[in-house]
């Protein structure tokens, strides 16, 4: 029987597979760790995964910045945000445990707040013993997405000016690494001040607890889904409401200092070999790391997005968009 006019261009408008079959893994690389099933990480630096992508060895890059330009002839390059993670504030001070809040911490990351006994720490930290050393700010030289993090928070306070707004700034910074390496190793120096992303924070250091909207101070673990209250008073540690791994920054008892995690494809799927079914594989891991979070250590402390906060994956296939039916989708009730 001979399909009707509307359902043969329909067919021909968007590609599928059937909801039996299954979709294969994702082959991601890059420096940030799937928090879902589904796909399989080569931990490389950026530069080096987005060779990958481009040579067809991988899917996508999952990192913490979105990518850049690719290469005259490669095709458009394609990056949505798919999670969060906490950015920590990480301090060599012996026996001082550290409150801070994002004006104070932009103060100090510009230079502008030069002592660790200044009237402004004082004030958050009543009792504890400030020593009256220099604040020694080490800061990458390198593009990176914690940076780029602390760079937003600092602007939209209205604490640093806009042209700061950067991946790779150096503001008031006493050491500039290029290496993550080099950076911490200046943790051994009493009085440093630094930022980190939640899988490079030594397992001795001291990580400094931020003001939250309401006047809590929290610490990065707050993010995680499992190891913290999503808000005061809360007796579970589970989201108050279904697929809602974190709370807004701008809520009561919410850590206020995140960076965004980024998914790199290339928009047109059809080259290099690929079938259809990698680039449905794709959306699907998209949404389904918008709607996860970590639920164990090894999870690095990244979670999804809120809810209306996740923008979808638009790919192609031979020019025709590519759609996930109903029960491949991540989003799907």
């Amino acid at each position: 029987m001979k399909a009707p006019r509307h359902l043969s261009a329909l067919g021909l408008a968007i590609v599928g597979l059937a909801a039996a079959q299954p979709l294969p893994t994702v082959k991601l690389a890059g420096s940030t760790p799937p928090w879902v099933a589904g796909a399989a990480l080569n931990t490389l630096p950026p530069e080096a995964a987005f060779r990958e992508l481009y040579g067809g060895r991988a899917d996508g890059v999952l990192g913490t910045l979105p990518g850049p330009r690719p290469p005259a002839g490669v095709g458009e390059l394609v990056s949505v945000p798919v999670g969060l993670f906490p950015v920590s504030v990480v301090y060599t001070l012996p026996g001082v445990a550290l409150r801070l809040d994002l004006p104070t911490l932009c103060l100090m990351l510009s230079g502008r707040v030069r002592v660790w006994n200044h009237a402004r720490i004082r004030a958050l930290n009543p009792g504890a013993e400030l020593p009256n050393l220099p604040v020694l700010v080490s800061a990458r030289v390198a593009r990176n997405g914690v940076s780029l993090a602390a760079a937003g928070a600092c602007v939209k306070a209205g604490i640093w000016p806009p042209a700061w707004l950067k991946s790779n700034w150096v503001a008031g910074a006493s050491f500039t690494r290029a290496a993550l390496g080099s950076q911490r190793a200046d943790l051994n120096i009493p009085g440093v001040l630094m930022l980190l992303g939640p899988r490079d924070v030594p397992q001795d250091a001291q990580v400094a607890q931020l003001r939250s909207p309401g006047g809590a101070f929290v610490g990065p673990a707050a993010v995680a889904l499992n190891s913290a209250a999503p808000y005061p008073g809360a007796t579970s540690p589970l989201p108050s409401a279904p697929f809602r791994p974190l709370p807004p920054a701008t809520e009561v008892g919410a850590y206020p200092l995140r960076g965004v995690v980024w998914l790199s494809v290339l928009k047109e799927q059809a080259y290099r070999g690929r079938r259809a079914a990698q680039a449905q594989a794709l959306i699907r891991l998209a949404e389904g790391l918008q709607a996860g979070a970590s639920t164990s250590e090894s999870g690095g402390g990244f979670v999804g997005l809120p809810l209306n906060a996740r923008p979808p994956l638009h790919l192609t296939f031979q020019g025709k968009r590519v759609e996930l039916d109903g029960s491949s989708s991540a989003s799907s009730p």
